[in-house]
């Protein structure tokens, strides 16, 4: 068996073992490190697994391929990924909680490694879209990115030659030939030619003194280099990873066209099945290496959730995608979506439907983060609820959901307990929501009692004019549209930034057109409410995305609750096809009182 400094062995641990590669993107959806096992959710959401329980670090930006490594010299690993719309890196420290990036622009593909023997961190070296490839590391952060000779579409790190430091093997751009990148002196050696790769990385299948390359071609069929030969291991895949072993040889996992994990064997030269039966199909899988070094743990992605294969060949379900929401339904048609499972910050309605069945709503998009479909929040005892990349941010804890029938139901009741950084309730909630249909409109009603105990709670003032209940829109409905309320008389008693208006009313209006189609949306406030029905408006003069709420007004007028008082709030949002006039929403709206 080769022996292996100590750095490289590190990094084989963190680097190799964690990139399980889908063959037709070349994206990376599930990762391993220190912090647990990382994977992609059918939304492109990461989700992390540390081995007790399911979070959801970063929900709000969609990732197309994550990795892991102790990039930052943390003395434990990032999260590193690749951001779907920006193409642009970032790094989640799990021991700051923060979020760095975006760095960079334009990036297809990349690979961590280390670059050189005298540097304490490790390099990130990225491909782009149009060939180029780059070097980064934490010393330059953003501020320059290195260029390196060559165009390439895809690299992985590994021990190509007797360097102490990584190599890499590149990927050509335009051929898709492999050449390996000598880092000690930025030079290119062997090539592999002729063999349309699309794909590769590096591991040690041979007990060779270097690794071996494993790679595969644009008919997913997946080859062993090792030696300077070629082995057609015959077999088509979707995804390929491998196990490290200790000091032992590594085991190659894949999963088949049939979504089904299977391991090579050396000595055979067969591939065989990692289960007896599959009753679901898989799409990626990792392996995390054993905290004694001699072994490693199997997990695979089926269905967007995560599965731990035991020893045994037993598979463990370790997180249920499913039950995270409830759908909520008026016959046979689902209206709403309401998400409350791993949630880092607050439960909220992803989807709302008009009656034809087109969601209005977006959920986390890149320029407010913090914005969820249709939300409640405020500050409360000086923590931030609202948003969620303050230091005084609060978490919306979700104690108990009760739904009237299942996962499908047409209402809900939940306990909330609203807590503070150092996990301190300031606040309960009771919440429920219902959905209904009318004359060819959507009724979603929303009611939320706060409850304080024997401290009392201050609903807090702040610079912030549109805490309360609110919706975030669907992109298209964005500088389309216009606001109306439920009479002339309603007049803006306040105008703010750019186009956002505050307006005492009983309603609040909007209509635009919902990818090229018209719809119309209205929140009613109910006349009981402690706090006089306030919109919030902003978005109808093309300046600015469109958003409409009911603000508390907390801003001006601060509320406090006395010990062990409540205080309910009962909203209805109401969703047209088409555009309605003012009597339609008016009728909608004595409906709600009555």
């Amino acid at each position: 068996m080769r022996l292996k400094s100590i750095y490289i062995y590190l990094i084989a641990v963190l680097v190799c073992t964690s990139f399980a590669n889908a063959v037709e993107s070349t994206n990376h959806t599930i990762t391993s490190g220190t912090f647990g096992v990382a994977w992609l959710n059918d939304k492109g959401i990461v989700r992390i697994y540390d081995g007790q329980t399911i979070i959801e670090p970063i929900p709000n930006i969609k990732i197309s391929t994550i990795s892991a490594a102790d990039i930052l010299s943390e003395n434990g690993d990032q999260l590193v990924f690749l951001d779907a719309a920006r193409q642009s890196l970032h790094i989640y420290s799990f021991k700051t909680k923060k979020l760095l990036g975006p760095f960079g622009h334009n990036v297809k593909t990349f690979a961590i490694g280390r670059y050189s023997t005298d540097e304490s961190y490790l390099s990130v070296v990225a491909c782009t879209n149009s060939g180029q490839s780059f070097r980064w590391t934490k010393d330059i952060m953003n501020q320059t990115w290195l260029p390196l000779p060559g165009a390439f579409s895809y690299i992985t790190p590994g021990k190509l030659n007797n360097s102490t430091a990584d190599s890499y093997a590149m990927l050509a751009n335009s051929d898709g030939n492999i050449y390996f990148f000598s880092t000690q002196w930025e030079t290119y050696s062997t090539a592999l030619e002729g063999k349309n790769a699309v794909a590769l990385f590096a591991g040690n299948f041979t007990d060779s003194s270097l690794d071996d390359i494993v790679f595969w071609d644009k008919t997913d069929s997946v080859f062993l280099y090792s030696n300077k030969k070629i082995e057609d291991l015959k077999q088509k895949v979707k995804s390929v990873t491998l196990g490290k072993n200790g000091e032992n040889v590594d085991t190659l996992y894949a999963i088949d066209k049939r979504g089904k994990p299977i391991v090579y064997s050396q000595e055979s030269k067969t591939w065989k099945d990692v289960l007896t039966k599959n009753v679901f199909a898989c799409s990626d899988l990792v392996t995390q290496t054993n905290p004694d070094g001699k072994g490693h743990t199997l997990f695979v992605i089926g269905n967007g959730n995560l599965y731990r294969i035991s020893s045994n060949n037993q598979v463990e379900l370790l997180s249920d995608q499913q039950s995270a929401k409830i759908f909520l339904k008026s016959g046979n048609q689902i209206l709403a979506d309401y998400r409350f499972g791993e949630v880092p910050y607050k439960p909220y309605i992803e989807k709302l439907r008009t009656p034809s069945g087109d969601n209005i709503l977006r959920d986390a998009p890149y320029d407010h983060l913090h914005h969820h479909g249709l939300m409640f929040a405020i500050a409360v005892n000086g923590c931030n609820f609202w948003e969620e990349h303050t230091q005084r941010r609060g978490k919306q804890i979700t104690v108990s959901i009760n739904p009237q029938g299942g996962a499908e139901t047409s209402s809900l009741e939940s306990e909330l307990d609203w807590k503070n950084s150092e996990s301190k309730t300031l606040i309960r909630e009771n919440r429920k929501i219902s959905v209904l249909t009318g004359e060819n409109v959507t009724l979603l009603d929303w009611q939320t009692t706060l409850k304080s105990d024997e401290r009392g709670a201050n609903l807090d003032k702040s610079n912030h004019h549109y805490f309360g209940i609110g919706l975030r829109f669907d992109q298209t409905m964005d500088k389309s549209g216009r606001f109306f309320s439920d009479s002339e008389k309603n007049k803006v008693t306040e105008r703010l930034r750019i186009d956002e208006r505050l307006t005492l009313c009983r309603w609040m209006a909007y209509t635009a057109k919902l990818n090229g189609k018209p719809v119309t949306v209205a929140v009613l406030g109910h006349p009981s409410n402690p706090i006089p029905t306030t919109a919030f408006t902003m978005g109808d003069t093309g300046k600015s995305f469109a958003y409409l709420g009911i603000t508390l007004n907390l801003h001006r007028q601060p509320f406090e609750m006395k010990p062990n008082s409540s205080l309910t709030f009962r909203y209805r949002v109401a969703v047209w096809d088409g555009e309605v006039t003012p009597a339609t929403i008016e009728k909608t709206y004595s409906n709600f009182i009555k």
